[in-house]
């Protein structure tokens, strides 16, 4: 479905997925600006600037060595870019111990704003707590979310 033909925001975003996949936090980070800032469902705080980005993937990819994305649809206009997609893999281990990873799926978009052919804001949204209660079930026992 994905091929490197259209506009040049796509292929920057498919570069960045392709990286992501790939787990290769040296290439993901090379499409940032140097000042680019980072935030998505799943962080506290916002990372500002190519070392905390750095920081961050390969926390991200330690933390989940089996995260993928699928790319769904895609609209680039202007400086911006969308990006929907299915995120798959495991929930970090607890305790250390792989069989209480358990698998997720779930949905989400991500906005680049890109500038000079460097991504300088990235946001990603996604249902965080969806991938938290598979990795505690506990949790949906709580009352339900409106």
């Amino acid at each position: 479905m994905h091929t490197e033909e259209g506009p040049e925001q796509l292929k920057i975003a498919r570069a960045w997925i392709a990286a992501f996949n790939a787990h290769d936090v040296a290439a993901l980070v090379a499409l940032y600006a140097p000042d680019a800032e980072l935030f998505d469902a799943g962080m506290k705080r916002m990372r500002r600037g190519r070392q905390e980005i750095t920081d961050w993937f390969e926390r991200r990819f330690s933390s989940l060595p089996e995260i993928t994305y699928t790319p769904a649809e895609e609209i680039a206009e202007n400086d911006f870019v969308a990006i929907t997609w299915t995120v798959r893999g495991y929930t970090p281990r607890l305790l250390g111990l792989r069989w209480l990873a358990r698998p997720f799926s779930v949905d989400g978009v991500s906005v680049f704003h890109l500038r000079n052919g460097l991504i300088t804001r990235q946001r990603g949204y996604y249902d965080h707590l969806a991938v938290v209660e598979r990795a505690l079930p506990f949790l949906r026992l709580l009352p339900s979310r409106m």
